[in-house]
């Protein structure tokens, strides 16, 4: 089977105190069959989450720093130790009525890679503007601690006081 190229254009709003920056984002991927297809095991709530029937976890569709159901606004770029306190914090306020908000695991986070795609590789469908950049992990080895980059979909170590986007999970019960 052939498969044919697809690249679409996503708009980006990001504003980084007064400097400029691109305002579209070119996403490629691969195989719009199977991308469409994949869509499906996702679930969305319509407040701010999306649950993966495959994984049986609930993601916040928006990373930190963006809001409505578009993911308007910057995503904000944090050292690990202040990730780990966003969550915190997504739990104390009940995000969505829950309070069992954290960092996902490397795995979990690799569970959304989509493969199709690249810069990012995600499906912008389900989670909208999301940059082709790192975001954290839960897992750690001190000094370190595991990220995804979303531009090519990898995992890859780095220092907990770097800053990198945060996306929350937490599992169905």
């Amino acid at each position: 089977m052939k498969m044919t190229k697809l690249t679409a254009l996503f708009a980006v709003g990001y504003v980084f105190l007064g400097t400029q920056t691109p305002l579209l984002a070119a996403q490629e991927c691969n195989n719009r069959q199977a991308l469409n297809a994949n869509m499906g095991r996702f679930i969305s709530h319509a407040n701010g989450t999306v649950t993966d029937t495959q994984t049986q976890l609930m993601w916040k569709q928006c990373m930190e720093g963006q809001r409505g159901t578009r993911c308007f606004g910057q995503a904000e770029v944090l050292p690990w130790d202040r990730a780990l306190q966003t969550a915190y914090s997504a739990s104390q306020a009940h995000f969505a009525g829950y309070g069992d908000w954290r960092l996902p695991t490397v795995e979990e986070l690799l569970s959304v890679v989509d493969k199709q795609c690249r810069e990012p590789a995600i499906n912008l469908s389900i989670f909208p503007a999301t940059p082709a950049s790192s975001l954290w992990s839960g897992n750690q080895s001190d000094p370190n601690a595991w990220s995804v980059d979303f531009g090519a979909g990898r995992p890859f170590q780095s220092f907990k006081a770097g800053g990198k986007y945060v996306r929350l999970v937490r599992n169905l019960h």
